[in-house]
């Protein structure tokens, strides 16, 4: 097939460079326009209109021009379409069978396609980790987790105040967190109850649960001497108050460097005095032989007391040692601030990122927090993804967007209501019992299922448990095994069941008869 790509002069070379090498002969024209998406359809008919064409099969516009581009197909009588919104896109839409749309950007219908792309870009440069560590720095935390600038940010995720739990209940967290896809396992202790003596067991639990290295959360001594002693991969953290006592104990582990002293409760409120105090701390640090360093600047909540000093101090500090690896702690943002916990993950996440960050730390800790190590390891991807292609942080065939969309496909009500019956929706008042029985619908976390208990009617004891992934197999099933007779009861139970199955993929609580948002 012979295809004709237009594009503007910016993004010309990168669609050259992508559509090298491919099995179809490819043209590309560039039109007297900057930005590819500066196009219009009409604009690059009466264009296209003028040249000599009738060799073409297909032309393909940016995926980036706004509307419908059957003007061009009008005035050259050649199959058009739109093309993708980023030329890295073009090798993978151009190799697969699809039907390309006149009015959808072609990334946008093989979306399947390029969430896998992005997963393999990530997957291939982990293979690679000791060539990216050549190259580009870093260190092994643990003998197994690389970290590095050219790697996607780790995810530390901590088992807030673990004293106090149970080892049960450590081990649990612990295996959730891996779950969701946690790099390191991080054991947050208590600031003013120090317990020295829980450590090792704590550890040990850990290390039988989950395979991942693991870091203790303190500033206190006998804590981390404790961990230490139990074979700590990460200590958070040393600082200008405790580094003078700690350091004859350290051996080979990562430490993260506070830019505080809090055994006199200084944090420097300006970005500069912050990072003369870390680097004087860091320079301490080594001259006493501990050389597996990573700088954590400290963030604040927002706004109160407010995150721009830290963040300045990061961005101040990476410029001048670009080669220290950076700690950026999330938690204090997101937990402090009543707003859904994707989209500020997403944001932080790039503000760390920009600011030379190599280590997200999240404690997912309160109810609405709930996912914040899983959507801070796909904000992570994001960032790489970003940064290798050269792109914004969109399009990246992965995203954060859980409740929003992308792409509007819902279709305009638009019946001639003069030419039928219109009824206005009127509730029943009088409750009428199907004489089955009734239905009590719960989620069940652990295997991420819906449930539906059913009870034979005059019966205070369930005879029926139905279980399904979505809710169209379990109605199906119950309908299937006669379970209920009444339509009025079949449309509650479906209005239930698909509650259910959206707070089950959105992680929000679920109760029966309440209102979901």
């Amino acid at each position: 097939m012979k295809i004709l790509i237009v594009t503007g002069r910016l993004a010309a070379g990168a669609v050259k460079e992508h559509t090298k090498g491919l099995q179809h002969e490819i043209d590309v024209i560039i039109l007297p326009v900057t930005v590819a998406a500066f196009i219009t359809p009409e604009y690059a008919a009466k264009e296209l209109a003028k040249m000599e064409l009738a060799d073409y099969d297909m032309i393909l516009l940016p995926g980036s021009v706004n509307g419908d581009v059957s003007p061009v197909e009008k005035a050259t009588g050649i199959p058009t379409y739109k093309s993708t919104l980023h030329a890295s896109d073009l090798p993978i839409v151009l190799s697969m069978d699809i039907e390309f749309s006149k009015t959808i950007p072609a990334s946008l219908l093989v979306k399947d396609a390029l969430v896998k792309q992005a997963e393999n870009e990530v997957l291939d440069v982990e293979k690679n980790w000791k060539d990216i560590l050549s190259s580009h720095g870093g260190m092994v935390i643990g003998g197994k987790l690389p970290v590095s600038n050219g790697l996607p940010m780790r995810v530390l995720a901590e088992i807030v105040n673990a004293p106090t739990l149970s080892m049960d209940a450590i081990r649990s967290r612990a295996l959730y967190y891996t779950s969701q896809g946690a790099d390191l396992i991080d054991i947050g202790m208590l600031a003013s109850n120090p317990k020295p003596k829980a450590v090792p067991k704590i550890i040990d639990t850990i290390r039988e649960a989950v395979d991942l290295p693991v870091s203790i959360d303190t500033l206190n001594v006998e804590e981390i001497k404790s961990s230490i002693d139990a074979g700590i991969d990460l200590i958070l953290s040393l600082d200008a108050g405790n580094l003078d006592e700690i350091a004859p104990h350290i051996n080979d582990e990562a430490v993260v460097i506070l830019s505080t002293n809090m055994k006199e409760g200084y944090l420097p409120k300006k970005a500069e005095e912050r990072v003369t105090l870390i680097t004087k701390i860091i320079d301490d640090a080594r001259s006493l032989g501990i050389n597996n360093i990573i700088g954590d600047l400290v963030v604040e909540p927002l706004l109160i007391p407010g995150l721009l000093e830290g963040l300045k101090a990061y961005d101040l500090f990476h410029q001048k040692y670009p080669e220290t690896l950076l700690l950026f702690g999330i938690g204090n943002a997101v937990e402090l601030i009543d707003a859904d916990s994707p989209g500020v993950i997403a944001a932080l996440s790039a503000l760390a990122r920009e600011a030379g960050s190599n280590m997200l730390h999240i404690p997912e800790y309160s109810v609405k927090a709930k996912g914040s190590v899983r959507n801070a390891l796909r904000a992570s991807h994001m960032m790489f993804l970003s940064e290798k292609r050269g792109t914004v942080l969109k399009d990246l065939g992965i995203d954060l967007l859980l409740l929003k969309e992308k792409l509007w496909i819902e279709h305009e009500y638009s019946l001639e209501e003069n030419t039928v019956d219109v009824l206005q929706g009127i509730g029943e008042t009088v409750y009428r019992p199907d004489k089955t029985g009734w239905f009590n619908v719960h989620v069940n976390r652990n295997e991420n299922k819906i449930v539906a208990v059913f009870y034979p009617a005059g019966s205070t004891e369930p005879s029926a448990v139905i279980k399904g992934h979505d809710a169209r197999v379990v109605y199906q099933t119950i309908i299937r095994e006669k379970l209920i007779t009444k339509l009025d009861h079949a449309a509650y139970l479906g209005k239930e069941l698909e509650k259910a199955a959206i707070a089950l993929k959105l992680g929000r609580s679920y109760v029966q008869d309440e209102q979901l948002f």
